[in-house]
């Protein structure tokens, strides 16, 4: 009968000298090519049997320092953290697993955040007899969670300072935050609004008319409305509110979420315009991280749970053990891996982001690692795929970006908006109102007055085309909000190509698209579209006169944008003579075709919403090249 204790076989087969198998060697070529530290210590006797080799790259000592003396380890322990340290042994006696964050120092000084988690092993009498723990480096997570406090500090000071006011509700339609802009328009103090009910701020008509917008609110519904309040002192006060709904997780109405901009004298300006124009209306498995592991000849030799459901979710297909890691990359997908093994080959770490569309329809965004393996000797081994699902932090961070986005936005807006009533509106007013004036002498010769007449509808029309334009530009800022998808660039030009196919046969259009570089983007689509659409009708629109229009589009991959490059064969604008004007509403440079001077205002418009941005190249008579950057 074989009396060996459990501990006993532990050690066995953890000694280097029981196993010279392949998988032992594989096992710790594995253990070692990894940035963690991985650690088994026996606890009767006090000694340190296993460490890999990657204590050196985190702590700066050999694997020799640490099998030495088993207390080396807490030396290298900040004194200030040491606390932690001390109160682990108790809890491992216990049976109970370990998990601590705390710095140390290294063999060159510096500090550094480790995570170290321990697992205890106890004895049929409950004594401490073994430890395996890993210890991994979080000092860019630490660095990262400063960043997003001071990024956090950041935004605060933006709704603190933002020209809008900001007001949140429970699900209970309570105030649970409001900035200090939002305070000052009703008329009160912060704390004052706190804990009141979003309908203690209106009369009975705005709290009918508000209760009605709530049912659609916790429903999903997004709005832009304008809605009179009471301030402190009595006085009405009209707001222009964007709000939306805020659900948890699981899709339960929290409350909602409404920038407000006080339109009071927007509104007596109104009404001012509706008596001089009758009715004028203006509309605004065990680790977060998938591995797989694969040999030089390509040949897949293990991998973990995790990695398995990614293969079962990404591309449809269960990971074998024997496989080649080349059967789960398309061909057009192939070179790119293969110019990453190459480099990592020679040492090199590669890591990027990846995304794509689940079955449910939403994104995922996945940190993607490439390592590569060495043996005892330093000889290629293989490599590791390391992928590690980052969507939540991903969306954290375009909420943020989104979020700053608007806000900037919104104050764009109102300057424009502002330009627009005061220089397009005010005119054909001021004509009507002088018009009218002549309308009201008795003797007056009908020719005249009919010539009156005639003016007055003219500005009425002119008046109409404004407010219509300036409908289609906040339904324009509406379509920010729908959520972003993956859009390849070949099948969008493809379906703008049949909308225009009429067109492009009676023009003889050419178009040369090279997406190779980048097929994709991740983006709103309607805004992705239109964007694409006005550059390429407006290539067609100015072509010179009996020249067939030549359109090239061109993706680049820039450091942390995506560059989309439109060139013609085009008339060309005078830059020297233009450039102030270029992307300005109402501002067209050739006479000779028709057209309001709106196109090249929205593309602007729609590539900074996405948090883009667009310039232009041209010569008259040498065409146009509009370089558009957006976020990758």
């Amino acid at each position: 009968m074989d009396n060996r204790t459990k501990d006993d076989n532990y050690d066995a087969a953890m000694a280097p000298q029981a196993l010279r198998g392949s998988l032992y060697h594989e096992m710790i070529s594995f253990f070692n090519a990894l940035d963690e530290v991985f650690f088994t210590v026996d606890m009767v006797d006090m000694r340190v049997m296993q460490i890999s080799n990657a204590c050196e790259k985190l702590f700066g000592y050999k694997q020799a320092d640490f099998l030495a003396d088993p207390l080396f380890w807490f030396g290298l322990v900040h004194p200030d953290d040491r606390h932690i340290i001390d109160s682990e042994d108790q809890i491992l006696r216990r049976g109970e697993k370990v998990s601590n964050e705390y710095r140390i120092i290294r063999k060159d000084k510096s500090i550094c955040w480790v995570e170290n988690k321990v697992v205890p092993t106890l004895d049929d009498t409950g004594r401490l007899v073994r430890i395996d723990g890993v210890t991994r480096d979080i000092t860019p997570r630490r660095d990262a969670e400063e960043k997003h406090r001071q990024s956090e500090s950041r935004y605060r000071q933006i709704v603190e300072t933002a020209q809008e006011g900001i007001w949140t509700i429970d699900e209970n339609e309570r105030t649970n935050f409001v900035n200090k802009k939002m305070a000052d328009i009703l008329g009160y103090k912060p704390e004052e609004m706190m804990g009141k009910g979003l309908y203690d701020f209106m009369d009975d008509e705005g709290r009918e008319y508000a209760i009605a917008c709530m049912e659609r609110r916790r429903k999903g519904s997004k709005e832009n409305l304008d809605i009179r309040y009471k301030t402190s002192g009595g006085h009405d006060v009209w707001a222009n509110i964007s709000a939306n709904p805020i659900f948890d997780e699981n899709g339960v109405y929290k409350g909602a979420l409404a920038m407000v901009t006080d339109i009071t004298q927007r509104k007596a300006d109104e009404e001012a315009l509706k008596k001089s124009a009758a009715n004028l209306r203006t509309i605004f498995d065990n680790t977060d991280t998938a591995y797989v592991l694969f040999n030089t000849d390509l040949v897949i030799m293990s991998f973990n749970a995790l990695a398995q459901k990614y293969s079962a979710s990404q591309n449809r297909k269960p990971l074998v053990i024997n496989e080649s890691v080349k059967a789960y990359f398309s061909d057009e997908r192939w070179p790119f891996i293969a110019e990453i093994l190459d480099r990592v080959s020679t040492g090199e770490t590669i890591s990027y982001e990846l995304n794509y569309t689940r079955d449910d329809g939403s994104v995922q965004w996945n940190d993607v690692r490439w390592l590569n393996v060495k043996d005892e000797h330093g000889k290629n081994w293989g490599f590791i795929l390391a992928n590690k699902d980052i969507t939540e932090a991903k969306q954290a961070t375009l909420e943020r970006e989104r979020i700053t986005t608007d806000l900037i936005q919104h104050n764009k807006d109102l300057e424009q908006f502002t330009y627009i009533i005061s220089h397009n509106l005010r005119a054909p007013v001021a004509n009507i109102i002088a018009l009218a004036d002549m309308l009201k002498e008795n003797e007056q010769d009908p020719g005249i007055r009919k010539e009156v007449i005639d003016k007055v509808s003219h500005s009425i029309k002119n008046m109409d085309a404004v407010i219509k334009d300036l409908n289609q530009i906040l339904q324009a800022r509406e379509l920010v909000n729908e959520k972003k998808e993956v859009i390849y660039f070949r099948e969008l030009m493809d379906t703008i190509r049949t909308s225009i196919y009429n067109v492009i046969v009676n023009e003889h259009v050419q178009f040369r698209c090279f997406f190779d570089e980048v097929e994709s983007i991740f983006s709103v689509r309607s805004y992705l579209y239109s964007i694409f659409y006005n550059l390429a009708s407006n290539s067609i629109k100015y072509h010179r006169p009996g020249i067939a229009p030549m359109i090239t589009i061109k993706s680049h991959r820039l450091k942390s944008r995506i560059e989309l490059r439109f060139k013609d064969n085009g008339k060309g604008i005078d830059l020297e003579k233009y450039t102030s004007q270029l992307f300005g509403l109402y501002k067209r440079f050739d006479n000779t075709v028709e057209g309001k001077g709106m196109g090249l205002f929205m593309v602007k418009t729609q590539v900074e919403a996405l948090g883009g941005t667009i310039r232009i190249k041209s010569k008259p008579g040498e065409g146009c090249e509009f370089i558009v950057q957006l976020p990758a």
